[in-house]
């Protein structure tokens, strides 16, 4: 039997926006030291930008810097949230105020979900089969709603992007805008759409995925 092994080794980009080869793929990044923090017992990598002659740390310019917290912190707190507790029970098993456990959750989640795109945009999703759907929660009372739409994958149930909003067209239309980019449609498919009967996802589809063949179902 053959083993074809997947390549899961990342590309290093350049994170600082300001850099001339910012997420170039061209550009060359190799390690260049270790250094120290007070939270932390495990050394933190250096990186050197070669094209933009700087150097930045894995932490550099993404929302876990200077967040004051470990490696093992910031792991525990996602497997933690990932269980379901809640931001009051996590600060209470790792023994930290709940305001910095709060600031963790926002940060982690930023990283989860750049990280999340980045791994769609690097792989190129086939999709042959797609889904959105929404949910609705609230904060502080069932006034003010607020809604989650989402669009995965059916087959596979891979849940590809989602957006926060209101239950409208702009809130469909940045998860459809969001979802032609991260797709590979090249690939000889006729795409298979469904949704329930909100409007918004055909009007969203006729908009940006006009160039795209694809069949789309209502399901009421």
């Amino acid at each position: 039997m053959q083993n074809n092994q997947v390549n899961t080794d990342l590309s290093l980009f350049c994170p600082r926006e300001s850099c001339p080869c910012y997420q170039s793929a061209d550009n060359k990044i190799t390690k260049d030291g270790v250094y120290s923090t007070k939270s932390d017992p495990v050394p933190r990598q250096m990186f050197y930008c070669h094209e933009g002659e700087h150097r930045f740390s894995e932490t550099g310019y993404s929302d876990l810097f200077g967040k004051h917290g470990s490696f093992k912190e910031y792991e525990q707190v996602a497997k933690l949230a990932a269980y379901g507790l809640s931001a009051e029970q996590i600060a209470d098993v790792l023994g930290r105020d709940i305001r910095t456990v709060e600031i963790w959750l926002k940060a982690i989640g930023k990283k989860g979900m750049q990280f999340h795109l980045f791994i769609c945009l690097a792989i190129k999703i086939k999709i042959i089969f797609l889904q959105m759907d929404e949910l609705w929660s609230y904060i502080m009372n069932k006034k003010k709603q607020l809604w989650v739409f989402v669009a995965l994958e059916s087959e596979t149930e891979f849940q590809i992007c989602f957006e926060l909003g209101s239950r409208t067209i702009c809130t469909a239309n940045r998860l459809v805008k969001t979802l032609k980019k991260l797709g590979d449609w090249d690939n000889g498919h006729i795409l298979k759409v469904t949704t329930d009967k909100l409007a918004a996802y055909k009007n969203a589809l006729k908009k940006y995925m006009k160039d795209i063949p694809y069949v789309y179902l209502q399901i009421v």
